[in-house]
């Protein structure tokens, strides 16, 4: 089954999963049981991790894509994927406009610490258990706040790292990690290009004494990634224009 231009494949996709979420139709001479589902937003995230949260979350909440036309509501931002989270000015407008919770991947714990400043309500790790994901959308669309305490644990090191540099140590690693050469990051910050490789030596040094991998220019761009000094990289491209899965009664009946 393929999408068309409106978008007609992936509404159709949804609105199975959600009468899979409602159960079983009645038997004979059962009543229908009306199914309350709380609305849920999401922004961010691959495709597949959307049927995924519709999963995660069935029974008690319609997961569907945030539109523009949106009114105030809770709404998820799905920072697991680096390369698809949303920027921290974007995160920085949605809680102004909505009560945000984050899904915070591993290399999103900077940008979480720099979304949670700036007004979301909650954010819970992708890798915690099921469970922990909606208690915490529970409290969010409750009107609530929740950060589980394995996110705090894990913004809190995030600070330790970040205090461990002087302020302009990273600049240099905001700089020298988006791929600017040592001489580009110099002229950028007003400085000569031996101060600038001090800088580099002196951040490598401090952090390469906590554990932290910095040999690679890689390195020092995931880990400014890490600490929110720098916005994730769009690694991952558009969304596909077909549906990135078939239910099983839909794949019996494609024609082969």
């Amino acid at each position: 089954m393929h999408e068309d231009r409106g978008g007609r494949g992936t509404a159709q996709v949804e609105r199975r999963l959600l009468v899979r979420q409602a159960g079983p139709g009645p038997g004979p001479g059962r009543a229908v049981a009306p199914v309350a589902l709380q609305q849920l937003a999401v922004v961010g995230g691959h495709p597949l991790g959307l049927l995924g949260l519709c999963g995660a979350l069935a029974g008690t909440h319609q997961v569907v894509r945030l539109g523009a036309a949106a009114v105030r509501g809770a709404v998820l931002a799905d920072l697991s994927c680096a390369g698809c989270a949303p920027t921290a000015e974007e995160l920085a407008r949605l809680a102004g406009e909505h009560d945000v919770v984050l899904l915070v991947g591993p290399g999103c714990v900077g940008l979480a610490e720099e979304a949670l400043a700036r007004g979301a309500a909650g954010a819970v790790g992708a890798w915690e258990p099921l469970v922990e994901l909606r208690r915490a959308v529970r409290a969010v669309t409750s009107g609530q706040t929740c950060t589980t305490p394995a996110v705090l644990a894990a913004g809190a090191r995030v600070r330790e790292v970040r205090a461990l540099l002087s302020r302009q140590e990273q600049e240099v690693l905001r700089l020298y990690g988006a791929d600017l050469p040592v001489k580009t990051v110099a002229r950028r910050m007003g400085i000569t290009a031996g101060t600038a490789k001090e800088y580099l030596k002196r951040l490598r040094a401090k952090l390469a004494a906590r554990g932290v991998a910095v040999a690679t220019k890689v390195d020092l761009r995931v880990l400014a990634e890490e600490l929110g000094l720098l916005s994730p990289v769009q690694r991952c491209g558009p969304a596909p224009a077909a549906d990135v899965l078939l239910l099983p009664e839909d794949a019996a009946r494609t024609p082969r």
